[in-house]
């Protein structure tokens, strides 16, 4: 009998090892499994996002803030971060990605639903003469979205607005951009760029619940807090911190669109004819129709908890325009004829006829992407395509980012009163070709501190959207604002 036992004991731990042997080795084929997937996904340009800082991966997650302001290079991945996430296919809610999407999917071409961005509300939704349009909207009917398009000129939602002394102030070719008419975009086949500005629900409840789309709100509101402060971070009005994205499209024809289609985010919407120019030169818009427009351009601007003078990230299609000396003989640019003798990057002439002509423009040298951007866009492109092949993203680069290297809380910042403390704010190189077309010299900083309630001495925390408040007519429903508990009950359904 305790032969037996001891028999039975040594077969039972035979069993055990070899047992234990197969689930190390399997464990062992699973890390490889995992480990080469990784390499895989990884495998091409690689990311310096800095230490102890995630790359930027094709998913639908908003970072809640950049990983810290210590260096550029993790700025410029919190950016393209931010663009991946943005660029996502939105839910039927405003705002919310549609988490059934995969990244394989990421980037359809031909696909004209709209991105969680384009989801957010245009300010000419917020700022109207009766109340913003109300944010929760659970039926945003994707497969059918058009947007409507009403910005021809760069500036045009504040040129009217800003006092003269702040544009000599804010000096050099800022003011003759602002008071430029001319200050449209023509693309080398005669088609016009139109632009829109967005802003998320953080900057919308905001602006909602402290009626700020009221002018006279807006004054006795700056006075009592010192200046308007929009938030950053989690707050009562939302987990992003406000966010304001400024979107540049240039029209493709009915015939071009099956050409683009495959290299671009396309998106239907609502375009009005020029025709013409009133006795103040003001262009004079008439009736609509339904076009295609192909992304050109995209600011993304957003406040966080640390960066309290924002991140100012700025993208672009990689075929709008070359860099000074570096045009590519194979290329085909968007705003860049390489046969054409014409000085680029200069505002058009104020005449019906110039519309259609085209707009020579070039990126200023000192403005180049440098190659931590170039190694940096690589490795996203890269990734992109790993997801989907076809994807139109993998067409679109990171221009450059600015960011607050000692960034002042508002509290401590001139006691809200213009100008507004920079932050230490660096780059300082930093323009996109469709945006800032014909003021590449400067920066963004360096206009919006400046950024006041109806030109008063209180700041508006560096942005121009204010301005566009108007006096109500009627009194804004309640039902277009929401509640602090509606803003939680909907902070979950987004999480």
């Amino acid at each position: 009998m305790k032969n037996f036992n001891l028999v039975f004991w040594l077969v039972s731990l035979l069993l055990i090892g070899i047992w234990s042997c197969e689930k190390s080795t399997k464990k062992q084929k699973e890390d490889q499994n995992i480990m080469s997937i990784k390499q895989a996904k990884v495998a091409g340009p690689s990311a310096n996002c800095g230490a102890f800082c995630d790359p930027p991966v094709v998913d639908y997650h908003l970072p809640t803030d950049v990983c810290n302001l210590s260096q550029q290079t993790t700025l410029n991945c919190f950016a393209w971060t931010n663009f991946l996430a943005l660029n996502w296919n939105s839910s039927n809610t405003r705002g919310i990605p549609d988490s059934t999407r995969t990244a394989s999917s990421y980037g359809v071409p031909g696909d004209f639903s709209p991105t969680v961005w384009e989801s957010y509300l245009n300010i000419d939704d917020v700022f109207t003469d009766h109340g913003p349009l109300p944010w929760i909207n659970n039926n945003l009917k994707r497969n059918s979205f058009v947007k409507k398009m009403t910005l021809l000129n760069k500036v045009g939602h504040i040129q009217e607005r800003v006092n003269k002394k702040i544009l000599k102030a804010a000096g050099g070719s800022v003011e003759e951009l602002f008071q430029a008419k001319g200050a449209w975009l023509t693309d080398q086949k005669g088609n016009l760029v139109w632009y829109e500005v967005k802003i998320n629900l953080d900057e919308y409840n905001f602006i909602a619940n402290n009626k700020l789309y009221d002018p006279i709100n807006q004054v006795s509101y700056a006075a009592a807090n010192n200046g308007l402060w929009l938030p950053g971070g989690p707050s009562v009005y939302g987990n992003q911190g406000a966010m304001e994205l400024k979107a540049a499209w240039k029209v493709v024809s009915a015939k071009d669109l099956d050409s683009v289609k495959p290299y671009y985010k396309i998106s239907k919407a609502m375009v009005p004819e020029v025709l013409g120019f009133d006795k103040n030169k003001n262009l004079i818009l008439g009736e609509y129709s339904m076009q295609y427009l192909a992304l050109v351009g995209l600011h993304i601007i957003r406040k966080t908890d640390l960066a309290h003078q924002f991140v100012w990230m700025t993208f672009e299609h990689v075929d709008n325009a070359p860099t000074e000396g570096e045009v590519d003989p194979k290329k085909t640019y968007s705003f860049f004829n390489k046969a054409s003798t014409a000085v680029p990057n200069q505002s058009p002439d104020v005449v019906i006829g110039n519309l259609k002509n085209p707009v020579q423009v070039t990126r200023i040298a000192s403005n180049a992407l440098n190659q931590d951007i170039k190694a940096l866009n690589a490795y996203v492109q890269n990734l992109i395509r790993q997801s989907n092949p076809n994807s139109v993203w993998q067409y679109y680069q990171l221009v450059n980012v600015q960011w607050p290297q000692s960034a002042v809380t508002d509290q401590a910042n001139h006691q809200g009163k213009i100008p507004l403390d920079e932050g230490g704010i660096t780059p300082t190189n930093i323009a996109n070709v469709t945006l800032e077309t014909y003021a590449q010299e400067d920066y963004c900083m360096s206009c919006h501190k400046f950024a006041s309630v109806n030109n008063s001495k209180f700041a508006t925390g560096y942005s121009f959207i204010f301005s566009n408040a108007k006096t109500q007519i009627n009194k804004a429903s309640a039902k277009n604002t929401m509640d602090m508990k509606q803003i939680k009950t909907y902070l979950k359904q987004k999480n």
